[in-house]
């Protein structure tokens, strides 16, 4: 584990299943994964949407350190990472989510500390997108 004394956990906060439908393909190719949550903004204001994505990385902090991933710059999920970075807690964030990201992610976490593995990811999942 690179030295670091904790895993690295995720919560993916995205507009409707798109999370639970990503998380859904990664376990597909990689097996069942630990320490991770999907949040949904669905039917939610900025209040409650916040609320959520701070409970979901309550639940992860205890054990891991916690990546926030959101599924596009600008939105409702994307500014409620923002403020929970914004808090100093050492939440790390990330925009604009798609299957690389979340596959590099998971292969990686535990043997690449949290700096190195969230400009992997990025860097990742930046290269996956081509035109054919």
């Amino acid at each position: 584990m690179s030295g670091q004394d904790k895993r690295i956990g995720c919560v993916i906060v995205a507009h409707g299943n798109v999370g639970e439908c990503l998380m859904d393909a990664v376990q597909g190719i990689l097996g069942t994964q630990a320490n991770w949550a999907a949040v949904s903004n669905s039917g939610m204001g900025l209040g409650d949407l916040k609320e959520a994505v701070a409970s979901a990385v309550a639940g992860l902090a205890s054990e891991c350190e916690v990546v926030v991933i959101s599924d596009m710059p600008g939105g409702s999920c994307h500014h409620v990472c923002q403020e929970i970075v914004a808090g100093g807690n050492g939440i790390r964030a990330l925009t604009g989510v798609n299957l690389m990201m979340l596959l590099e992610f998971f292969v990686r976490r535990d043997r690449t500390e949290v700096e190195e593995l969230i400009h992997l990811v990025k860097e990742r999942g930046r290269d996956a997108v081509r035109i054919l």
